[in-house]
This record gives structure tokens, C-alpha cells and sequence, in this order.
């Protein structure tokens, strides 16, 4: 149980709708202590750009970090893959 399950948890509990993309992942597995009804989406130009906030937790060499900065509102950087930016926040 990764500890990005731990923070979409809490994002759900304070009311955010969560979404989530992972290659590795197509289908959000059953776990012990955490249920989500999820699938994994398509990182396009257009779903990033719906997001309110797009958080990078895994570093996958699979997501197109480029792409993503440039059509993101909001990204929450907490595995170091953007340089900085104005709509970029380190954690």
C-alpha cells in the first residue's frame, strides 16, 4: 500500500474528486484498508487540463513530464521531476 494511496485518501476525505494515472496500474487494485472505484486514465493534454491540480507521487518514466508542465494548472511535485515554474509546488 503506497503512500500515495494514503494522500488520495485524505483528498477524497476533505471532498476532492481524485483521479489517477499509473501504466503499471490500469485498474485500482483492492486493498486492505483503502476502496476506490477507479480506473486509470489517459494523461492527454485534455485531461490534464481539466484538473484542478495534477500531484506527481511516482516518478514514472512513462508520463510525459514536459507535456504535463506545460498543460497543468497546478502541479504538487513531491519526486523532485520539474525544474520549477509559477504553477509548480515542491513538496
Amino acid at each position: 500500500e503506497s503512500p500515495a494511496v494514503e494522500i488520495m485518501d485524505l483528498l477524497r476525505s476533505k471532498g476532492a474528486m481524485v483521479a489517477y494515472s499509473d501504466p503499471h496500474v490500469p485498474n485500482f487494485p483492492i486493498m486492505r484498508r483503502y476502496r476506490f472505484d477507479l480506473d486509470s486514465i489517459e494523461t492527454t493534454p485534455e485531461s490534464i487540463a481539466e484538473a484542478d491540480c495534477v500531484m506527481v507521487l511516482t516518478d514514472h518514466d512513462a508520463f510525459d513530464f514536459e507535456m504535463i508542465g506545460q498543460y497543468a494548472r497546478l502541479i504538487v511535485d513531491t519526486r523532485g521531476v520539474f525544474k520549477g515554474g509559477n504553477n509548480i509546488v515542491k513538496a
